[in-house]
């Protein structure tokens, strides 16, 4: 028997499932910043869960930027500006079931801070085993389904091997903590325009100007690229509104 059909999920730790539901109550603005938290006895009865998972949950949530221990004042909810908005759980708690125009707006407005350079530089120190992963990434968008979670995969995957291809490590940082936004917009994306052809040619063209070593025609791809694409995802956005 195949064991990977009998294989199954990893439990997830208890402590990690109390910070996704803390941490999304503070996302969502449930509780606010500056509102303090039970003590920690009195949370996790709240909670049903063990003082020691609760306090892990709390220090997990910590590291996010969303909590901090005050003196006298117990574990209070720190303001947005503390969060660290490029943290996985807190994109993707941020988002909730969909993203709103504000968000899509300020993450096309994050891109174009980087990606476009990113190309440019890709184009100029790009390794034959970076373009074959860049490569790799196009031809599977180019014969997977355009709505698939397969193509949306090999998206996120194009656009963070470009990253990487610019060979600066912390440009390159930045490609697993948008991962989680990508894949959100990349399907209100193909909600509103499923054919292939509709961004196959762009992503095509800055592949083709990051492998002949022509960063300005990159650099220019990508900008094209990412005009489409926020147009795409706010028409999605309306889609969704209209049909909910």
């Amino acid at each position: 028997m195949d064991r990977s059909l009998t294989h199954k999920r990893p439990r997830i730790a208890r402590h990690v499932l109390m910070a996704e539901q803390l941490g999304r109550r503070i996302v969502c603005g449930e509780l606010r910043p500056g509102t303090t938290l039970p003590n920690s006895t009195l949370l996790a009865r709240e909670m049903s869960i063990s003082r020691p998972a609760m306090r892990e949950a709390i220090k997990l949530l910590a590291g996010k930027g969303l909590l901090e221990s005050a003196p006298r004042r117990g574990t209070v909810v720190r303001p947005r500006s503390a969060w660290n908005r490029l943290d996985q759980d807190v994109l993707s708690w941020q988002m909730g079931d969909a993203p709103n125009a504000a968000f899509i707006r300020d993450l096309f407005e994050l891109r174009r801070m980087i990606e476009p350079e990113a190309a440019a530089w890709a184009a100029l120190r790009a390794t034959s085993e970076r373009l074959s992963e860049i490569e790799s990434a196009l031809l599977l968008m180019e014969s997977a389904d355009a709505r698939s979670k397969v193509s949306i995969q090999a998206d996120v995957a194009f656009h963070r091997s470009i990253l990487i291809a610019s060979g600066n490590e912390f440009v390159a940082h930045f490609a697993p903590a948008i991962e989680a936004s990508l894949t959100m917009t990349f399907g209100f994306q193909r909600r509103s325009h499923p054919d292939r052809e509709h961004f196959i040619p762009d992503h095509r063209a800055i592949f083709d100007a990051v492998r002949r070593g022509d960063s300005e025609a990159a650099r220019q791809a990508v900008h094209a690229l990412l005009s489409q694409a926020e147009a795409d995802a706010m028409e999605g956005l309306k889609l969704k509104d209209a049909t909910s």
